[in-house]
């Protein structure tokens, strides 16, 4: 039975992936901050540990006590659209980074062969995006939080090419699930939604709808990643629906599909702009590694969104 080391196991991404390893037989070993595991409840294969990500003493003994054959890194210090890293800049590169590199020494000084995933992110390419994206698309860093996944995604590039350690870097769109804190975009879609249902003087209040995104599941991301671990080695994925939409838009469809005008019921505080040039997520080279690309759609997540808020003690969002 394959072992596997889950970091960041109570939030979203790293809750599927855990639930996604242990559908497959796996014996996991989840790594939160939280006194108890949120999502996986204990079980003769789920093992649940409460440590510190920047506690690397910590962190290396329970990877040397577990030896495990995957290590997926799905932690982060991370916020949604505004939030500010400069007061938590330490801590965000302790978490992101630093405890990445705990993984690849181990690998490099014990076992080569240990599979290395990890959670990068699409805020390494420029902004706004434009044209076609790809693992070739030239990085460049926007924000402080970008400047993190960058050196996290140089750390697994040295180490394959000098150590020949099995380290994948995922560079990850837009991805939402019912877990996705409420503060982020398409949670607060699916809350206006349901509000404007039974409310028809509620209103959502947001930013603006003028730009172009890319949005998919994070559960179907989770299990791809596993896919990502048992099929190949190779050494960077970008992983999205492959689908671009305008904000407004699809957002309004999303409205329309419940009966609801968008215009009645979503106020943007800015006035409306260009929501800058078209781009294109190719996904060519995940669907030649492991013969699958994600299906998903918006409209998908939001109604699981909503399914899952209409539920009597859904529970605390992370």
């Amino acid at each position: 039975m394959p072992s596997s080391l889950v970091l960041g196991v109570n939030g979203q991404d790293g809750s599927y992936l855990a639930e996604s390893l242990l559908r497959r037989g796996h014996h996991v070993i989840g790594v939160g901050r939280n006194a108890t595991s949120r999502y996986v409840m204990p079980s003769d294969r789920f093992r649940y540990v409460e440590l510190d990500l920047r506690d690397t003493n910590a962190l290396g003994k329970l990877v040397s006590e577990v030896k495990p054959d995957h290590a997926f890194h799905f932690a982060a210090v991370h916020g949604s659209a505004g939030f500010q890293y400069e007061p938590v800049m330490a801590d965000m590169f302790a978490v992101n980074v630093v405890a990445l590199h705990v993984l690849l020494e181990y690998a490099r000084l014990h076992n080569k062969k240990m599979r290395i995933v990890y959670a990068g992110s699409s805020k390494i390419f420029p902004n706004p995006l434009s044209g076609e994206i790809d693992e070739m698309t030239p990085a460049r860093t926007t924000c402080l939080y970008s400047i993190g996944k960058t050196a996290a995604r140089e750390l697994i590039m040295q180490y394959r090419a000098q150590h020949s350690v099995a380290a994948t870097n995922l560079i990850l769109f837009n991805h939402e699930s019912p877990r996705r804190p409420p503060q982020f975009l398409l949670p607060m879609i699916a809350q206006g939604i349901a509000e404007a249902k039974v409310e028809p003087a509620s209103r959502l209040r947001v930013q603006t709808l003028d730009f172009r995104i890319d949005w998919a599941s994070a559960e179907e991301f989770a299990d791809i990643a596993v896919d990502i671990a048992e099929k190949t080695d190779m050494n960077e994925f970008v992983l999205a629906s492959g689908v671009t939409h305008h904000a407004r838009e699809i957002v309004h469809n999303l409205f329309a599909a419940h009966g609801l005008d968008g215009n009645e019921f979503i106020v943007e505080a800015l006035p409306r702009r260009d929501a800058g040039p078209e781009f294109h997520v190719s996904l060519k080279k995940l669907e030649q590694a492991i013969g699958r690309k994600p299906v998903q759609t918006v409209q998908d997540i939001v109604a699981a969104m909503l399914v899952a808020g209409s539920k009597p003690n859904a529970g605390e969002l992370v």
